[in-house]
């Protein structure tokens, strides 16, 4: 079998896995999608920019599925616009800074620095469940909003993750917001930052010569056509399974993933 048609059809049972994350804990998928396409990548001989190029054609493909996430939740009225525009606006800023570092990391710390991270959400999630923890949060306030949105667009810049995994745990224990909700919410932002993230990522990309043929910038065109092809369509049935879960079992759930990717992360490092 050849290399590009094995890449292919692992990519096409990604983007399912990826799109149904999506919806289910409204997460964009990038969690999934960049750990699959750095491996992938390592595998064709473009280990040098792997994590550059699987960030950003994760916000590319993170895009399009968060539009269809957020517009099942609107025809649901699981959305509350204001937070997320917000969000969105500060999460642009952040996302511009977070690429232009993201370029200048070496390969394997800039790994490294995704499963860490991953690590620290499921942690953070795990002990404010703890009902003493859980019983203090952060009033919600535009300020706070913009703030968290700035941070989060940094991190999306970094690691391609379109904002909602950290978003999803933060809105729940930090302000407050049910689970339900907070997804809602991260779908929405996730539009405007996965927005700003591909954008830096093109420019900074766009006089490099040693990419992956079908690329604009460090986006790639063909890795994200497989990609959306089969993540936009799970995202609907990512949304429907997650609201008929209970809040509990989708955190549950959502750490013991965070969990998993994170060591094979580690390990292709």
């Amino acid at each position: 079998m050849e290399p590009i048609f094995f890449t292919i059809i692992i990519l096409l049972l990604c983007g399912i896995i990826a799109g149904f994350l999506a919806g289910l804990f409204g997460i964009g998928g990038g969690v999934v999608m960049v750990p699959v396409m750095f491996l992938l990548l390592g595998d064709l001989g473009y280990g040098d920019n792997a994590m550059a190029i699987s960030v950003a054609t994760s916000a590319a493909v993170i895009l399009p599925t968060a539009i269809a996430g957020t517009l099942k939740k609107y025809s649901e009225k699981q959305i509350d616009w204001w937070p997320a525009i917000i969000l969105g606006i500060g999460g642009i800023l952040g996302s511009m800074a977070g690429s232009s570092l993201s370029v200048l990391i070496p390969r394997q710390a800039h790994a490294l620095a995704f499963s860490c991270f991953l690590i620290f959400m499921a942690f953070w999630m795990a002990i404010k469940q703890i009902r003493y923890l859980s019983a203090y949060t952060v009033r919600e306030t535009d300020l706070i909003l913009l703030a968290l949105g700035t941070c989060v667009g940094i991190s999306s810049g970094l690691f391609g993750i379109g904002g909602g995994v950290i978003l999803t745990p933060v809105l729940t224990s930090v302000l407050g917001m049910n689970i339900h909700k907070s997804i809602g919410i991260s779908l929405t932002a996730m539009v405007l930052i996965a927005s700003g993230t591909v954008m830096s990522y093109i420019v900074l990309g766009w006089e490099m010569d040693d990419l992956l043929p079908f690329s604009v910038g460090y986006v790639n065109l063909l890795f994200a056509a497989a990609l959306v092809i089969t993540s936009v369509p799970a995202v609907r049935l990512g949304v429907k399974t997650g609201s008929a879960m209970s809040g509990r079992r989708l955190q549950v759930l959502f750490i013991g993933m965070l969990i998993l990717l994170a060591v094979r992360m580690a390990v292709s490092a």
